[in-house]
C-alpha cells in the first residue's frame, strides 16, 4: 500500500497504525475519516510546519463582534473526524495569516484524543466588519501535541522560581 502523501510505502508503527516513514509526522499517522465528499483533508504546507491546515467545507459569513458585546462566532465545518496515536490530542489554533489580517481568531479547540465527531472550528470575528469564508479555504490549523497523563496533588507549598507569582507582562522590565 502507497502513502497518500507522498507515494511512499506504508508499514505498521508502535501504535499498530499505517505510516509512512518518509513523510508522516513522527514516525505515526493521524487518521483522518472524511464525513463528507466535499471535505479536504489537512495538509502541511511545509515539511517542518507544527501544524496541518483545515479547510472550511463550506461558505460562511462571519459576524464582527460589536460593541455592545455581540459575539461574532461561527461553527465552521470541515467535514472530517480524526484519530491520533495513542497518547496525542490536538489543539486547534490559528492561522497567522488569517488572524493577522482578517482578524479572524479560533476559540474551544480542544481535540481530546478519544473524541471521533467531526472537527469543527469555533472563529470569532475581530475585523470590525463582517468576513466571507469560502469552501475550501484555509482556516486554521491542527496542532499535536502530546498527552501528560499525571495526577494532580495537593500540596502546601510550591518550589520557588526566578519569576515566582508575577503574571501577565512580568517580563516587559527585563
Amino acid at each position: 500500500m502507497k502513502c497518500p502523501n507522498c507515494g511512499g510505502e506504508l508499514r505498521l508503527g508502535n501504535s499498530g497504525l499505517a505510516v509512512c516513514r518518509e513523510c508522516c509526522w513522527n514516525g505515526e499517522a493521524v487518521k483522518v475519516k472524511r464525513l463528507d465528499e466535499r471535505a479536504k483533508l489537512p495538509t502541511r504546507a511545509y515539511d517542518e510546519a507544527l501544524g496541518f491546515d483545515l479547510y472550511a467545507l463550506e461558505d460562511y459569513q462571519v459576524p464582527a463582534v460589536d460593541e455592545n458585546g455581540g459575539i461574532g462566532l461561527v461553527k465552521v465545518r470541515t467535514g472530517i473526524a480524526v484519530e491520533f496515536p495513542r497518547g496525542w490530542g490536538a489543539l486547534v489554533k490559528d492561522r497567522s495569516s488569517v488572524a493577522a489580517k482578517r482578524r479572524l481568531v479560533t476559540v474551544a479547540g480542544v481535540i481530546d484524543p478519544d473524541y471521533r465527531g467531526e472537527v469543527v472550528i469555533c472563529l470569532e470575528n475581530h475585523s470590525g466588519r463582517v468576513q466571507e469564508i469560502k469552501a475550501g479555504e484555509k482556516i486554521a490549523q491542527l496542532v499535536p501535541v502530546p498527552i501528560l497523563k499525571a495526577v494532580v496533588v495537593e500540596t502546601k507549598e510550591l518550589s520557588t522560581t526566578a519569576r515566582g507569582t508575577g503574571g501577565f507582562g512580568s517580563s516587559d522590565s527585563l
